[in-house]
């Protein structure tokens, strides 16, 4: 029997198209407020085509936040968070239309139904580019909802260092977008004491993210403090227009040598949970479901932000002990499709790190590596290698999840300037990926040496230009380049190209030293791919993201050596980026 009709509250602001409305449910509280199996609340929300979106609405409780210590500095500041008023249910959607929205809610909880009396809600035009998707006009590339192309630039900002908080992003996601970087990737994790006595909350050890499932939860209960972190987090984003891609599950939990891991793992059947071993949990249908209500109550509280660009199924999946890429395939297969039908705004789906079997799944919509080496490596040939191997076979957006160099201390010792880091981005960008790689050691190498401005020259020499408007592959070369170590890198369609030339010998770890070579003042290279015609040459100082000089050339069809179009460079050090652009399509 259904109760009597009760008022939907609206909490945001008058929005417009793509934007927040927030508004509470004045449905009973319940035993468990986080299984939908004992407490489902949905809405109902007609828009003004007629068409209809069903969301989950989710039990929230609000905080407000302090710095314990504010004379206290960087990561050694401590955020306290306060609840505020009692919790309750909260609905949360945006919308492509213009126009009078119809919301209602019903709710089955502990045996109760109810249902709200109809509200509307007028949403105002905007200029809002919408969410992000593959593009239609090239697999390869992401754009927004309204055709505006998207390319993501940016780094791992996964937890927060010690116990700063949201104040760690207040601070990082400044720096970023003054840097004209525009991407991150966080996590639901959190590390803990090794002391296994210790029942562990994020915040409690070195580093946490966002989770929701704890050791001090426990299972199938939620941490509505972290919880709200990400709410704040995902604010403060969009405040520096910055997108967040959002990793559910770690594998560290899931190994038995972490002594401090596995043994406070809710799931452990040790614990209470359904897995007598951490394989279980791909197999196991209590499990599964458990997992399932996590997506939907992620789906409910964060799917309405189009600043959020993507859901993360794993981190490292295939670093699992006992690894087995059939039940993995099952279970991403799985999870994928659970979260299709359960998301009304379509967000893309990912997951990492190198099994075929998995990245293969339709559902699966942008393929993610993860790529590390040594130092002494070279960096740029290092990921075009890994991009070939890992990433570019499976005819979708592919892009480093993580990347970096395996000892980020020795890095900041002998790589004051970020060289390691500047070529890491600028061949990743220019590899096909659908974005950059994404550097790991955020908080030990590149925010110690300042590394943000590498961002800026990159994020300028890519501006306006619409890479899935084209269909690129990679230069070649008709002679060797002058001098035969320069690297080419790059993009070139049938009337553009993108080049980024690289002098490997330029900056080299040898002997744990390191080197420095010449600048180069007569290079030349001659390059392929482009159709006849006379073209506009713009040479880019990489450090600074201007135009230093502007040349002219002409593609003939021939078949000798040496054709293509001949490539004179101003003189640089270690690199330098061209735009080749026909004159008749500009």
């Amino acid at each position: 029997m259904l109760v009597a009709l009760a008022a939907l509250q609206l909490l945001s602001p008058p929005a417009g198209r793509y934007e927040l409305v927030e508004l509470s449910i004045p449905a009973p509280a319940a035993a468990n407020p986080f299984d939908p199996n004992t407490a489902r609340v949905d809405a109902a929300i007609t828009l003004p085509s007629g068409k209809s979106l069903r969301v989950p609405a989710f039990w929230y409780q609000h905080f407000t936040r302090a710095l314990k210590n504010p004379e206290a500095q960087g990561v050694q500041r401590i955020e306290q968070l306060t609840a505020q008023g009692p919790p309750g249910w909260r609905l949360r959607f945006s919308s492509p239309e213009a126009g009078p929205h119809r919301v209602s809610a019903v709710w089955t909880i502990d045996g109760r139904d109810g249902q709200s009396d109809p509200l509307t809600v007028n949403i105002a035009e905007s200029t809002h580019p919408g969410f992000l998707r593959r593009s239609p006009r090239n697999p390869a590339y992401l754009e927004h909802a309204s055709g505006r192309p998207f390319f993501p630039i940016g780094e791992n900002l996964c937890m927060y260092q010690n116990r700063e908080g949201t104040y760690y992003y207040a601070r990082i996601l400044p720096k970023l977008a003054r840097a004209r970087a525009n991407y991150v990737r966080l996590w639901q994790e959190y590390y803990v004491p090794q002391d296994i006595s210790i029942v562990a909350a994020p915040g409690d050890s070195s580093f946490a993210g966002f989770p929701l499932e704890t050791q001090s939860t426990g299972l199938g209960r939620y941490d509505l403090a972290s919880a709200w972190r990400l709410d704040e987090v995902d604010r403060e984003s969009a405040r520096q227009g910055i997108y967040y891609q959002l990793a559910f599950e770690m594998t560290v939990w899931w190994q038995t040598r972490q002594k401090h891991r596995w043994p406070r793992n809710p799931y452990n059947a040790a614990n209470g949970g359904p897995c007598r071993t951490p394989q279980d949990y791909f197999t196991n249908e209590k499990a599964r479901e458990l997992v399932r209500r996590r997506l939907r109550y992620s789906v409910a509280r964060w799917g309405w932000s189009t600043h959020l660009a993507a859901w993360e199924l794993w981190n490292e999946v295939d670093n699992n002990e006992g690894f087995d890429p059939a039940a993995n395939a099952a279970w991403h297969r799985e999870m994928a499709a659970y979260l299709k039908s359960i998301d009304p705004w379509r967000h893309l789906i990912t997951t990492s790190w190198r099994d075929p079997l998995m990245f293969a799944i339709p559902d699966i919509d942008i393929v993610q590596g993860h790529s590390y080496w040594d130092l002494p490596y070279d960096a740029a040939e290092y990921t075009l290698q890994d991009t070939a191997h890992l990433m570019s076979s499976f005819a979708k957006p592919y892009f480093f999840g993580e990347q970096g160099v395996d000892d980020p201390a020795l890095a900041v010792k002998i790589d004051t300037e970020g060289r390691h880091f500047h070529d890491t981005i600028w061949a990743s960008a220019l590899s096909g990926a659908a974005g950059t790689g994404l550097y790991w050691w955020w908080h030990n190498y590149v925010e110690p040496l300042d590394l943000y401005h590498h961002y800026q020259p990159l994020a300028a020499f890519l501006d306006g230009e619409d890479l899935p408007a084209r269909s690129w592959r990679r230069p070649g070369l008709s002679r060797p380049s002058l001098p035969v170590t320069l690297q080419l890198h790059g993009l070139v369609a049938s009337d553009r190209a993108l080049l980024w030339l690289h002098d490997p010998l330029a900056f080299r770890i040898v002997d744990g030293k390191a080197e420095s070579g010449p600048a180069q003042s007569a290079a030349s290279l001659n390059f392929t791919g482009l159709n006849d015609g006379e073209y506009a040459i713009e040479w880019w100082d990489t450090a600074t993201g201007k135009i230093v000089r502007q040349d002219h050339g002409r593609v003939r069809a021939s078949n000798h050596f040496g054709y293509g179009l001949e490539l004179k460079p101003p003189p640089f050090r270690s690199d330098i980026a061209a735009k080749i652009i026909h004159k008749n399509n500009p």
